[in-house]
């Protein structure tokens, strides 16, 4: 594994759940003003405007920050980033909303050093949320005064330092480089992180080699510097996920490995440069009351034509073929997709579907409520024994 870069170790970065830093909190983290907070002590946070705390540290001494609800939230967030639900077997699941980021972590200087703009992740980090409010891992590279900045808010709140066992402290982020493997060990409570430098319009092939059942996430900065995750899969290859992606802009890049299993396993990341994706073929044109002749070399096969449609009339589609096939109707799919839209139908998006038996024919009616240009997909759930060939009807059955 290659040496770990020692300017990040502050940032913790290896797995956080936070939303961008918000420019009241960086501009709070100040040490004018600044109330003293001794390690071991409660302070009260009133309602209010921001407010900032110096807490005084030794070199390599570590401390956790716990800022507290007085009254009880009405919708508790996740727990200290230990805990992990994934909706197994599509590969994404839907991202929630981030928690608001109330804490941070300067130097006297008033330069941010937690969290970090990169920390995006869900689980870890040197914030995270409890069931309380919000919590800061940190661990002093030098002796000196620290600022503790904490944002304004409506309800009183309280905040506590103590020391931490910095033996536990979360791992760092591992630097590495596209045309690289990385090896590495991960389970549910403990992923790792790796950054790599992207150049803006690259396509990059990520995938993650394990006996585990192992999870992508990738990261990547937007224009005004901030990061979200822009890619995530969990099973593209088996258990192995795999994420390709353009990159949108150049910068650094982070690369989560996560597992879904709580025992610790060892893992291959491979970072690739891959070529653009060749341009998908462009649909047939279906004619209206003409009967159409074609074939699905496999299961896995998918043939796309376009359909001229008026306001107002109604259509039927007839897919008929000796083994199970669908007939949909959709539109082009303007959203380019993270997988580098190898699959043959990734610039569509179905709007209905038919598919009642397995055999013989399929017939799917619709409306047109604007004039314009439909698309029509034909795919199967296998050809079996067949050579894949059907024929396809449209046909205008009026106003």
């Amino acid at each position: 594994m290659k040496s770990i870069r020692h300017g990040l170790v502050l940032s913790l970065l290896a797995t956080a759940a936070l939303a961008p830093l918000s420019p009241a909190l960086a501009a709070s983290c100040s040490p004018a003003g600044a109330s003293d907070l001794p390690v071991g002590t409660v302070a009260a946070v009133p309602v209010g405007a921001a407010r900032s705390y110096k807490v005084n540290l030794g070199a390599g001494e570590g401390v956790i920050i716990d800022l507290s609800n007085l009254v009880p939230v009405a919708s508790p967030t996740r727990g200290d980033g230990d805990d992990h639900e994934h909706e197994h077997g599509e590969g994404r699941r839907a991202a929630s909303p981030p928690p608001l980021r109330s804490l941070a972590l300067c130097d006297a200087s008033g330069n941010l050093l937690a969290p970090q703009r990169g920390e995006v992740f869900e689980k870890g980090g040197s914030v995270t949320s409890t069931p309380d409010g919000e919590r800061l891992r940190f661990v002093a590279q030098a002796a000196g005064q620290y600022i503790v900045s904490v944002t304004g808010g409506d309800a009183a709140r309280e905040l506590l330092v103590r020391r931490r066992d910095v033996g536990s402290a979360r791992a760092p982020v591992v630097s590495s480089s596209l045309d690289s493997t990385q090896k590495g060990i991960t389970a549910s409570t403990s992923p790792m992180v790796f950054s790599f430098i992207g150049a803006a319009g690259q396509w990059v092939e990520l995938k993650s080699t394990s006996e585990k059942d192992t999870l992508l996430r990738l990261a990547g900065p937007d224009r005004s510097g901030d990061y979200s995750v822009i890619a995530e899969n969990d099973d593209s290859d088996g258990l192995n996920p795999i994420v390709r992606r353009k990159l949108p802009l150049a910068g650094t890049y982070f690369v989560q490995v996560d597992s879904l299993s709580d025992e610790h396993g060892e893992f291959e990341l491979a970072l690739k440069r891959i070529a653009a994706p060749k341009p998908l073929p462009p649909p047939m044109a279906l004619r209206l009351g003409g009967k159409v002749d074609g074939k699905l070399e496999s299961g896995d096969t998918v043939q796309l034509y376009t359909l001229p449609v008026v306001a107002g009339h109604s259509y039927r589609l007839e897919l008929t073929a000796p083994y199970d096939g669908v007939v949909a109707i959709g539109l082009p799919n303007p959203v380019e997709p993270e997988d580098g839209g190898d699959k043959p139908d990734s610039g569509f998006s179905e709007v209905k579907s038919q598919d009642g038996n397995l055999t013989g024919t399929e017939r799917l009616n619709f409306t047109a409520r604007t004039s314009g240009q439909l698309m029509v997909r034909i795919k199967s759930f296998g050809i079996g024994e067949t050579d894949g060939a059907f024929t396809l009807l449209a046909s205008d059955l009026g106003s």
